[in-house]
């Protein structure tokens, strides 16, 4: 499952994405218990190494096993339905689910988070599904995003409002 930035309200932020996403989980959770079904929900809060912030399985991974999106050069997984997802999180079950077709990058040639992130953090590596290390286009030690920055979400030209297929950054 993933949430676009502005689902919630227009300037919705990662903590009430996250609370949003909980919300969604724990619904599925009944559904899959009332059917008598296992699970196990894997959300970002879940990180092994939260120096680096990796977690023990990869939520984009998933996602885009799942064929939600593709991992764009932010990193972020990007929906062509939703647009830029800015939250994740999985729920492993033993039920029958047909996962949609994994979808191609189509970040290939854009380097606007590249070219605006302030922190310099982003390096324009070339990945057609995902980067060898995470290292070769991030480093971790100077993004700004756990203070806040989201300018490679709000630069983003998938970056899509909900009921609105346009992008709210020209």
């Amino acid at each position: 499952m993933g949430a676009q930035y502005g689902k919630i309200s227009r300037h919705s932020f990662g903590d009430e994405t996250a609370l949003y996403l909980k919300k969604v989980a724990y619904d599925v959770m009944g559904y899959l218990e009332e059917r008598k079904y296992k699970y196990l929900v894997i959300h970002p809060e879940d990180e092994y190494d939260p120096d680096n912030r990796m977690g023990l399985l990869s939520l984009k991974i998933l996602a885009k096993q799942a064929g939600i999106g593709w991992q764009g050069k932010s990193l972020l997984i990007v929906s062509p339905e939703y647009g830029l997802l800015h939250r994740l999180l999985a729920i492993l079950t033993n039920t029958d689910l047909i996962p949609d077709k994994k979808i191609s990058n189509h970040s290939a040639d854009c380097t606007i988070c590249i070219d605006n992130c302030p922190g310099n953090s982003l390096k324009a590596a070339r990945f057609d599904d995902h980067p060898n290390n995470r290292e070769d286009v991030l480093d971790i030690s100077t993004c700004l995003g756990d203070k806040g920055c989201m300018v490679c979400i709000l630069k983003c030209h998938f970056l899509k409002m909900e009921n609105n297929s346009e992008s709210i950054i020209d």
